[in-house]
């Protein structure tokens, strides 16, 4: 009985301890930032790509700086049925000295990465960088691991600190991730990337988070998600025809959408 009391108490100390020095709360709340390789990333990273746009931010100068998975791949980019994309780039983009850092199925860990290893080598700042990450984190379709809203969030966080420490003088614009389609939806391009419950949630609950990241001043958020979803909240498939990608069309009012925003940004500097 007395080394039952012994104990206890001792276990009382401990937690006393714990909670007076603060360690107790941080092994409650603290939440660990993604890092690379906890994707079990299903395919090789397409480090070709990693290495010809390190080469491009080390050789030339850019006004405006694309940060983000396919989605921002797509947009001039890759080939296929995203041909007609690059009609989108040229109108748009390259007259705004525009360079392309999408990388096809990455998440927020892989970009962090890409940005810490030579993609943020310009000679001199870029007036914006447009981010847009974190949906791949969500997809527990594809990948063996999934990450939390929160972890999503600071994973997205790390990214633009990597982007202030560099440049700081770069204004950060941060899209909202954008909606997924749900298994009762339908798209009119295969392959179709019909999302669970609760990669759609996580979605919606770490793109809601990313508006912490705004201070209005240097870095900026906004939230288009609405012009891709019809009046009952389900995709637009004209707009994103495999319930994940915009279509040519979806991505001609993407850019519509975000372009006011992104040429005040540039006015700004």
């Amino acid at each position: 009985m007395r080394f039952t009391t012994k104990i206890l108490f001792s276990a009382s100390l401990f937690f006393l301890f714990l909670n007076f020095s603060g360690i107790g709360e941080e092994i409650k709340t603290k939440t660990r930032i993604p890092k690379l390789g906890d994707a079990d990333y299903p395919r090789p990273s397409p480090s070709a790509r990693h290495d010809q746009k390190v080469k491009a931010a080390r050789s030339g100068n850019y006004d405006v700086v694309l940060v983000g998975d396919s989605i921002t791949h797509t947009l001039g980019e890759l080939g296929g049925k995203y041909e007609p994309m690059k009609e989108v780039w040229n109108r748009h983009f390259a007259p705004l000295n525009a360079i392309n850092l999408g990388h096809n199925g990455y998440r927020t860990e892989q970009i962090l990465w890409n940005l810490q290893n030579g993609e943020l080598d310009f000679k001199h700042a870029p007036k914006v960088v447009m981010l847009l990450i974190g949906t791949n984190n969500t997809d527990d379709r594809n990948f063996k691991k999934v990450h939390t809203a929160e972890q999503i969030f600071k994973g997205t966080k790390a990214i633009v600190e990597t982007i202030q420490k560099r440049h700081p003088e770069t204004n950060i614009l941060v899209l909202r991730i954008f909606p997924r389609g749900g298994d009762d939806e339908k798209g009119i391009s295969p392959p179709a990337f019909n999302s669970s419950a609760k990669c759609i949630e996580t979605c919606r609950r770490a793109g809601e988070l990313t508006r912490r990241l705004a201070d209005n001043k240097k870095v900026f958020w906004l939230d288009i998600n609405h012009i891709f979803l019809q009046a009952d909240g389900r995709i637009n498939t004209k707009l994103m025809w495999d319930l994940l990608h915009p279509s040519p069309t979806g991505a001609e009012t993407w850019v519509n959408a975000i372009m006011p925003t992104l040429r005040k940004l540039l006015r700004d500097k």
